[in-house]
């Protein structure tokens, strides 16, 4: 049976957006780590950090890239980009959602839930004096 590859744009995007609302609520947990060296040796792009998450027999792995664009043969400027990828347990090989402005959201939302944001804004609300 042939694999037919997800094209359909509606889909992927209510897909990562079921993905930012499971962060949101804490269903799913994100870690971060160093990058693999499969995303940081032999390539020109700059990747400084990766979130991992476990989902359903899947992982996810989401990281900010710098690469080059090229506005001439010899002239370039530091592009940032996003990758959201998919692979099986073995991570031995992964799958990369279409370039799509939603996996922003999803990054910011991955990026409040690690750092424990909401967290640190209780701790500051809660160590507040009254006013009056």
């Amino acid at each position: 049976m042939e694999t037919k590859p997800v094209t359909d744009e509606n889909k992927i995007t209510k897909a990562i957006a079921a993905i930012i609302q499971e962060t949101q609520d804490g269903r799913l947990v994100w870690k971060a780590a160093d990058p693999p060296s499969e995303l940081t040796k032999g390539t020109a792009d700059i990747v400084e950090i990766v979130y991992y998450a476990d989902r359903h027999e899947r992982l996810l792995r989401l990281f900010p890239f710098k690469t080059k664009y090229y506005t001439d043969e010899d002239v370039w400027n530091w592009v940032d980009d996003l990758a959201l990828e998919v692979s099986d347990e073995s991570r031995s090989a992964w799958w990369r959602f279409p370039r799509h402005r939603i996996i922003t959201d999803l990054l910011e939302a991955i990026r409040f839930k690690t750092v424990g944001v909401d967290k640190f804004i209780d701790s500051v609300l809660s160590d507040e004096e009254p006013f009056g």
